[in-house]
Parts: structure tokens; sequence; C-alpha cells
């Protein structure tokens, strides 16, 4: 069986903030990896008060496996993210939105084993549905819209997932136990790789009165990829919503890459339809190496009474 799977993904997932990870344990087959980003962003908007908004952040991951026998293998991934000033809003007890300086939160922390059967893991982690909308979600900012409902999204506590890969396909489902009386989820997704570099995906999540199916489609020729998702469902027993996102990549040169993102998203109650995205964002990525790049992004935002957004980023990756 092709291990395509969650023990391979401690090694090289969690790609946005693992490309120098280090190797810090490497011993009678257990490795312990360490790494993480330092990411200093700015966002210039009629929306911010002043001349710009701190939107800086850091994150730090430790990833372990250790070979148990031939055909098991354990693992572990924990991710905490760092988030500079105000560029945190939460709301206090009142519901009143505030700043939090300094503050620190868990983005990843499950474990699991590797069988021969596939990958078994729990914790907080992504679903299944994280399958379909990464085909789109490659900018360093403004994308990734598809992750509507909660069922369908990343980084969700007491998540158990299954991954393994079938003739080619790879299969994705999990379960989420909530803490909420009648508030468990679950989904399950697949996800076809061609020769030809033609990637083709489906997903279905649901919980309680949400639910939302997704569906994806990713082109990769040299230096261009190309990907669309599409995702509709409902967020109440009322209310449906519509999502599409697509994405364009070229890579100019080894350092020099172009990305563009169209987002458009709509909500249907009592017969009435609002929009809820409506952009485009267009990203210069130049990357001096694996360990530091460069960005600007700027999104047009169509939607009435949103401002556009100039997003200013360096990134250095450990």
């Amino acid at each position: 069986m092709k291990k395509t799977l969650l023990a391979t993904a401690i090694l090289t997932g969690l790609v946005s903030a693992t490309a120098g990870a280090a190797t810090v344990y490497d011993k009678d087959g257990t490795t312990l990896k360490v790494g993480g980003r330092a990411e200093v962003r700015g966002l210039i908007s009629d929306s911010v008060d002043g001349t710009m908004k701190d939107k800086s952040r850091a994150r730090i991951n430790f990833k372990g496996q250790t070979q148990i026998t031939e055909d098991l293998t354990g693992f572990g991934v924990m991710e905490y993210e760092i988030n500079n000033g105000s560029s945190v809003e939460v709301e206090d007890t009142d519901g009143e939105e505030q700043d939090v300086y300094n503050s620190i939160k868990t983005r990843y922390l499950y474990a699991g084993l590797s069988t021969v059967a596939g990958d078994f893991s729990y914790g907080r982690q992504d679903t299944a549905g994280v399958q379909v909308s990464d085909l789109t979600d490659i900018a360093s900012t403004h994308s990734g819209i598809q992750q509507v409902i909660d069922a369908a999204s990343d980084k969700e506590n007491n998540t158990f997932l299954y991954a393994g890969e079938f003739a080619g396909v790879s299969v994705q489902a999990n379960f989420i136990a909530s803490a909420e009386d009648d508030q468990d989820a679950y989904g399950i997704s697949a996800l076809y790789s061609t020769d030809a570099g033609v990637d083709f995906a489906a997903a279905y999540s649901d919980q309680d009165e949400e639910n939302q199916a997704s569906f994806g489609a990713a082109y990769t020729l040299n230096d261009l990829y190309l990907a669309a998702t599409y995702a509709l469902g409902d967020t109440s027993a009322d209310t449906e919503f519509t999502s599409l996102e697509i994405a364009a990549q070229y890579k100019v040169t080894k350092e020099l890459r172009m990305i563009g993102i169209y987002g458009l998203a709509e909500e249907e109650t009592a017969g009435v339809t609002t929009d809820t995205e409506d952009f485009v964002a267009l990203e210069g990525q130049y990357r001096f190496n694996k360990s530091l790049r460069t960005y600007a992004s700027y999104k047009v935002n169509n939607l009435q009474d949103k401002d556009d957004e100039l997003v200013l980023g360096l990134r250095y990756n450990f």
C-alpha cells in the first residue's frame, strides 16, 4: 500500500511551517522534528484607522514518529501559534470584540497509529473535508473560503480521523465527538490523482442541521497550477449556501511566483439571497530560498461596504 498518509505527513505535512524543520532526535527507530515560522505581516486598508495594522504571527511545531513493528508506526504532532498584538480579536463575555495581545493558541495536537490498513489518529486536527478545500487554499492570505461549516474545516477538537489509499484513491473519514448535546459531526472525502497531472476530489460533512458537500479539481502542468472548488449546503434549517473558489499559480522563475484567487459565495434565507464573499486577489511571492520568502497580496473586495486590502509579509521558515 502506498504510504501517502498521516505518518508520511508528519515528515512532510504542515507544509506552510516546516520547510526547514530540523531533526533533533533520531535513534532506534524514533525521530523528532522541530520546525515553525516567524512571519511579520502588515495590513493596509481603509478599514484600518491608522497607517497599517500588525498581523504578525509565529508558529512552532513538533512532529515525532516511532517504529513499533515493520507494519506499525506511532506518530504525534503538535503546533502552536503566537499572534502579535492587535492581530487577534476575540469576543468577551458580553459578546464584544476586543484585542488580545501576545495570544498563544493550539493549532494542532493529535497522535495516532499508521498501519498497513491506513492511519488512525485522534485529537485537534483537520477534518476529511480539508482534502478538497486545500486544492484552492494556496495563497499566503486571501484564500481558503471553502471551509464553511465547522464539520468541514481544519483544526477541530475531538476529531477521530482515518486516512487510507485504495487503488490510487486517497480516502479520509472523520468523526467529531462534541462536548455539546447533538453536535457530533462526521465527514468523508476522496481524492484521485491521475498521471496526467489532474486531481479530482469530493467530500461530504454533516453536523446536526448543518451539512456541506464539496467538489474540486486541479491541474498541474510544469510551472502552472490551476484549481477550482465548489461547496454547497445548509448552515441552518432555513439557510442554504454556495461557494466557489478558483486558484491559479505560475512559477515565473525558481524564486518568483504569481498567485491569483477568485472567491464568490452567497447565502439564501427565506428566499432572500445575500452575497457573503465576492473578491479577486493577486499575490506576488518571492522565495529567496526554502527558508525565507516575501510577498504582497492585494484583494479587490466587490462587496458593498467592504474595503480592499493590501497585505505585505516577510516569512522565515525554520
